[in-house]
């Protein structure tokens, strides 16, 4: 079996210069400054010596990486949390929440403080500030409710991950909680739960009817684990300050691709949007995936809603405002399927967006060619109801096992039909009918151009756009800059 080719770095992703990183932690926006905090190995490529790595962006396009802001300790790794912006009276402020996960196989909630914008933090003396006992008790994401006097109150949600529950805790002053009920568990028993978060939104942007989205990551454990890997769902209800109540007890799949885990959102963006960014990864094959002297990648940022779809609330993610302004510095091109494939140049950072209607032009076959036999494969044909996305081929065989896949996604032949892809090295993220579903997936096309084709089962119409991505100095690597340079 052939290796894998080395794959490109991502250009407009986030992803470290160097070693291992994983989920998103700590997103918050801060005078004008976008934070990312992440789970990261200072020493590896591999996961271990847990720490919160650290990269701020202007525009949530080009990022700048900054030192470790909290490194593991003797005897204690810091797993993921959250960052809560600055209270009114203290804009200088903001609170971090992480799980300190000690090497007795001991979880609990700590707490740290920043004055400088976020790029140093003291650690509270009395950590752990929030502790059960238990072993696997973390990933404390801290949101802000607002009752109808107006008054603020922070409700934290953690996971007890093996009983896939969720704990919803509330505090006054960010600093003593109280344990106000339990969500779980639901659906498979064979996971466990993390990376909670709790997301007000309005349906069909209608502000006197707002549910709240309880988004959640599963992770299959056992030794006959599910080969799909891990992956994100989310449940849409009604939240009164102390219970989640489900709309409909079951969990609904976030992203039907399989790279996309450990999503959270912003705390204080713009607006009160709900920005998220997820981890490119999975468990299943994290650790083999063939990118040095990085290893992990975060999503697009994506803006949440809520839309009805088929008579309920469901979720909707729309790319950043930045891939828009990249897809409209190009020339709209209609392309006649049928007669004949038609043949795109891509680079390795690019963006593709296609319109055609399904009653007209039957089967469309869209397949993107790299290095040797690697390939991706996009299909929708209007009987099956579903899109299909295939990577196959040896480099992807020699990944893993179980990296070859093919994802679907429901895509009704009734209505024109829009696709979205975002190409950037290894990251392909496919956004359909402007976000109603979404496919995340980790690809292995190599470096260099890529071969886009595009046909179709009649002589139809197909509306394309393709702009390659200008790469920044340093090939798409984020800045690195010290301390001094951040607080300039």
């Amino acid at each position: 079996m052939r290796t894998a080719p080395r794959v490109p770095r991502p250009a407009f992703h986030f992803a470290p210069q160097r070693h291992w990183m994983n989920d998103p932690n700590g997103l918050v926006v801060h005078r004008g400054l976008w934070h990312l905090y992440f789970q990261h190995n200072p020493e590896g490529s591999h996961w271990g010596n847990m720490s919160w790595g650290h990269a701020t962006s202007t525009d949530l396009e080009h990022w700048t990486e900054h030192p470790v802001a909290l490194p593991y300790l003797p005897g204690e790794q810091i797993y993921s949390g959250s960052v809560v912006a600055p209270r009114p009276g203290d804009e200088d402020l903001l609170t971090a929440y992480y799980t300190s996960a000690y090497d007795d196989d001991h979880q609990a909630q700590s707490r740290a403080t920043s004055r400088d914008g976020g790029f140093t933090w003291e650690l509270d003396p009395d950590n752990p500030v929030l502790d059960r006992g238990t072993s696997a008790f973390r990933d404390p994401k801290v949101v802000r409710v607002t009752d109808d006097a107006g008054g603020v109150r922070w409700i934290m949600l953690c996971v007890e991950a093996d009983d896939r529950q969720v704990l919803f805790y509330a505090s006054d002053d960010l600093r003593s909680w109280e344990h106000l009920s339990t969500f779980g568990p639901l659906g498979d028993e064979h996971v466990v739960w993390e990376c909670p978060d709790l997301i007000p939104l309005a349906v069909d942007g209608d502000p006197h009817d707002v549910r709240w989205v309880l988004t959640l990551s599963t992770n299959p454990v056992g030794d006959h684990a599910d080969p799909e890997g891990s992956s994100m769902s989310y449940v849409v209800g009604h939240f009164d300050g102390v219970r989640f109540t489900a709309d409909e007890p079951r969990l609904v799949r976030l992203d039907h691709g399989r790279d996309f885990y450990a999503g959270v959102t912003f705390d204080g963006a713009p607006g009160g949007a709900a920005i998220m960014l997820g981890w490119m990864s999975n468990w299943r094959y994290a650790d083999t995936f063939p990118s040095a002297p990085w290893r992990g990648a975060m999503s697009l940022p994506r803006r949440l809603s809520l839309r009805t779809i088929e008579g309920a609330p469901r979720l909707v993610q729309e790319p950043p405002g930045f891939v828009r302004a990249h897809l409209a510095r190009a020339t709209r091109t209609t392309v006649l399927g049928a007669a004949q494939p038609r043949d795109v140049a891509l680079s390795d950072h690019a963006l593709v967006e296609l319109r055609w209607d399904p009653a007209s032009t039957g089967a469309l076959r869209l397949g993107l060619q790299g290095e040797g036999d690697a390939r991706v494969d996009v299909e929708h044909t209007p009987g099956s109801g579903t899109l299909r996305i295939t990577r196959s081929g040896s480099a992807a065989e020699s990944v893993h096992p179980d990296f070859p896949w093919s994802s679907t996604v429901a895509l009704d032949a009734a209505a024109p039909a829009r696709l979205l892809l975002s190409l950037d090295g290894p990251l392909l993220e496919v956004f359909v009918n402007d976000g109603e579903s979404t496919v995340s997936n980790l690809v292995v096309l190599g470096s260099g151009s890529t071969t886009m084709t595009l046909d179709t089962e009649r002589h139809s119409p197909v509306t394309l756009t393709a702009v390659d991505v200008p790469v920044p100095d340093g090939a798409g690597a984020p800045v690195l800059a010290d301390r001094a340079d951040a607080l300039a």
